[in-house]
């Protein structure tokens, strides 16, 4: 923190969220897209006079108001065309915050189902990361901090280590002080036999990790500042006919149906997250039904060119 944050409270390094000549850029626009609307750059684009559709993924009502987002923010609420959120509770955050719930659409975000679809298991990957090929596996992808419920993953597994032929992926990266108290963990708890830590992948490359697993978990965990979004990662797995365990978190309600495309817990309860873990591990044909299920889901709900096209009807309302 600087002295003059300190004197003045005032966030200087937002200033490097704006966008350098954006009236120039844009002035031969009809309609400007931004996101999140506490960023200076969605202030700037406001104050170009081009109706400014604000795409909202904040579900926590005032965050982000430290000078100065606070008054982008109030600014934002009362000269943006139009809010896009992407969850109701994004839409709820909206409203309590002040926004009309007339200039406020609610619309997801668009995941390629032709991308993540269910596939074969790719051979050479097994090799790569030394996979048994008879393995009920489970898949982690996301950033490797405590918010993502890793050592909760990591703990529940444990309590199933005696169960045979199952495997924990994780993908992500993290800190080095949080990879070491990770590897430490899993360590401590007796499964480095049975947890496979695949490092960053490549996104073009995520389908085919996601076909190597049976069933997906990320069991998120709010903090005072953030909770889950959305989760895209989420989304992905289920796109590819993968049943999710994730908890009542954030936005996942409205991403994850519980008991249809997957289960969800009450966060930090690792007793509850071992028990859906065992529940699906050790019946195959409900995880299948919950994948399939889960796949019509995604189809019906997020497939990007129906996302494409709602959203494309909000622009010509503005147009």
């Amino acid at each position: 923190m600087t002295a003059a944050t300190k004197v003045t409270g005032y966030k200087f390094s937002s200033w490097n969220l704006k966008v350098y000549n954006l009236k120039k850029l844009t002035s031969d626009l009809d309609v400007i897209y931004t996101a999140d609307y506490f960023y200076p750059f969605t202030f700037q684009a406001i104050k170009t006079g081009i109706p400014t559709i604000v795409m909202e993924w904040e579900n926590i009502p005032h965050n982000e108001e430290e000078p100065p987002f606070g008054k982008i923010k109030q600014f934002a609420r009362e000269h943006a065309a139009h809010f896009v959120a992407v969850t109701e509770k994004a839409k709820e955050a909206l409203i309590i915050e002040g926004v009309s719930r007339e200039k406020i659409s609610v619309l997801s975000v668009g995941i390629d189902c032709e991308k993540f679809k269910p596939g074969e298991r790719n051979e050479q990957l097994f090799k790569k990361h030394g996979l048994s090929k008879d393995s009920t596996k489970i898949l982690f992808v996301g950033r490797l901090v405590v918010e993502k419920g890793i050592f909760d993953l990591l703990n529940a597994f444990a309590t199933l280590r005696n169960l045979q032929n199952i495997e924990l992926l994780i993908v992500g990266s993290g800190t080095p002080e949080m990879k070491f108290q990770i590897m430490k963990l899993v360590k401590d708890l007796k499964i480095e036999d049975k947890v496979k830590f695949l490092g960053s992948i490549e996104y073009s490359d995520m389908p085919a990790i996601h076909s190597l697993a049976d069933i997906f978990c990320l069991p998120s965990i709010p903090v005072r500042t953030w909770a889950e979004q959305f989760g895209y990662s989420m989304v992905e797995a289920m796109a590819c006919g993968k049943p999710v365990i994730s908890t009542y978190s954030g936005s996942i309600p409205e991403i994850v149906k519980d008991q249809q495309t997957g289960i969800l817990v009450q966060p930090k309860d690792v007793k509850g997250l071992a028990s859906a873990l065992e529940k699906l591990i050790m019946n195959k044909q409900e995880r299948e039904n919950m994948g399939q299920n889960a796949r019509k889901w995604v189809l019906h709900s997020f497939e990007a060119n129906k996302i494409a096209e709602q959203l494309s009807e909000i622009y010509r309302r503005f147009i």
